[in-house]
């Protein structure tokens, strides 16, 4: 018996041979799972087929995708092809589903053998560590790796990995529920109420769109994403002080970046890895200087001692301020918010500089949200020129706030942060700098 089964388009991949990725994310509704559920087993009972199905997490075989198989194996009437057993899968004709969390099993991963198709279910979820133990486990001739997630932050490795920067044969299909013909109705009705009662979330549940944890971000991502040319939708133009923002980068894999922001405007971002940290210190001299900057801020602590000392041997065209994430807020005195000063709202500079910029955003996106007025150096704008913009938006949502024994606020660790499988912000630390709220001392003074 031949199976012919009409599949949506957005799922044609799934019988081509000629991809060694094919990933499927979007939003809820979308029939990611249902169609590749039943490909996989179409495709098992016309070949023998060996089919790992992982998530990040596995507790037990009913975290697993084995029951849509299931499903599918009933729909399509193969219940005499194949046998269904506790922990796998298995056809007549030697075709076998198996079953694995990667988190808990990535060593017996690790030295599996003869593995066709692999389907990863809640790719988001699944971390950096485990996609480089797979990922070459995969190696027969032919094989090809499936991954489908609803997509929630786009710092996410998964994400990075195969939407933003993808591999070599790799077809990323975003998929949504307006591809799906089955879509239910009691799914249409949830939506269209969540589109009226919380647009950002239906967004990201629906359209699939990576979003922050909004209720818990510092800015909140639909505060930048009205500050993308505000300038020009509010009318105010670039101008006063020129600053570059200069993050060092710590180690391993971190990264060195640079914001240029004149006035309330960011004009551009730029990031890199390559380098020690008096490579980075001139880049970001001579940077400076073409970008005709009045103030270089830089991260003066850890690594960031380097830089101190080597701008301090050159040539002092530019005013020079070092930032110390962990130092005593500026003005202590001053009234933050009715009832409130500086010194009793804020742990350190980090957290006052980050709440600064918070703010601009927020007041942002009130003058064009509602139409509220703010004079124009109280605001920001993000051109939307900026080449790492996408990335920059993200990196500004995702630290959360935090609070220390005393109920003051504080900015979510970077060590937290990476528990999270969140890199650390470096192009948004360079924009903080930009807009923190000391001033510019003589490098003699640092």
């Amino acid at each position: 018996m031949s199976l012919d089964i009409k599949f949506p388009t957005k799922f044609r991949a799934l019988f081509e041979d000629m991809w060694r990725f094919i990933i499927f994310y979007g939003g809820r509704g979308s029939g990611k799972s249902f169609n590749i559920a039943r490909a996989l087993i179409i495709r098992a009972y016309h070949n023998p087929t060996r089919v790992l199905c992982c998530r990040e997490i596995q507790k037990s075989i009913s975290d697993s995708v084995i029951q849509m198989l299931i499903d599918q194996i009933e729909r399509l009437e193969l219940q005499n092809f194949f046998e269904v057993q506790k922990t796998q899968i298995i056809g007549q004709n030697g075709s076998r589903f198996t079953f694995a969390g990667l988190k808990t099993n990535i060593t017996s991963i690790k030295s599996m053998t003869g593995i066709d198709v692999v389907w990863v279910e809640e790719g988001e979820n699944v971390s950096k560590d485990s996609w480089d133990v797979l990922i070459p486990t995969i190696r027969e001739d032919g094989s090809q790796i499936i991954v489908s997630f609803n997509p929630k932050n786009i710092l996410d490795d998964t994400y990075q990995r195969f939407v933003i920067h993808p591999p070599e044969r790799c077809k990323s299909v975003l998929v949504n529920w307006q591809d799906n013909p089955y879509f239910p109705k009691e799914l249409m009705e949830d939506m269209e109420q969540m589109r009226e009662r919380d647009y950002e979330l239906y967004r990201h549940v629906y359209e699939g769109e990576p979003v922050a944890d909004s209720d818990l971000a510092i800015i909140k991502p639909v505060w930048i994403e009205y500050a993308v040319d505000a300038h020009l939708k509010l009318g105010f133009s670039a101008k006063g002080m020129k600053k570059v923002g200069f993050d060092v980068a710590d180690e391993g894999v971190d990264s060195n970046a640079n914001a240029f922001v004149h006035g309330s405007v960011v004009l551009g971002i730029e990031v890199w890895k390559t380098g020690d940290v008096i490579d980075s210190a001139n880049r970001t001299n001579q940077s400076a200087v073409k970008f005709k900057a009045d103030l270089i801020i830089f991260d003066s602590i850890g690594v960031g001692a380097g830089v101190k000392a080597h701008f301090k041997r050159l040539p002092k065209s530019l005013q020079v301020e070092g930032f110390n994430a962990g130092g005593a807020v500026a003005y202590p005195e001053r009234e933050y918010t009715k009832g409130k000063k500086n010194q009793d709202m804020f742990s350190n500079i980090k957290a006052q500089s980050w709440w600064a910029l918070r703010d601009r955003f927020y007041k942002t996106y009130r003058a064009i949200k509602h139409g509220d007025v703010y004079p124009d150096d109280e605001l920001i704008s993000l051109s939307s020129k900026i080449k790492e913009l996408e990335y920059l938006k993200a990196e500004l949502s995702r630290p959360r706030v935090d609070y220390d024994n005393n109920g003051r606020v504080k900015v979510e660790s970077k060590k937290d942060m990476k528990k999270r499988g969140i890199p650390s912000p470096n192009m948004a630390d360079a924009l903080v700098m930009c807009y923190a709220p000391t001033k510019p001392k003589s490098l003699l003074d640092l």
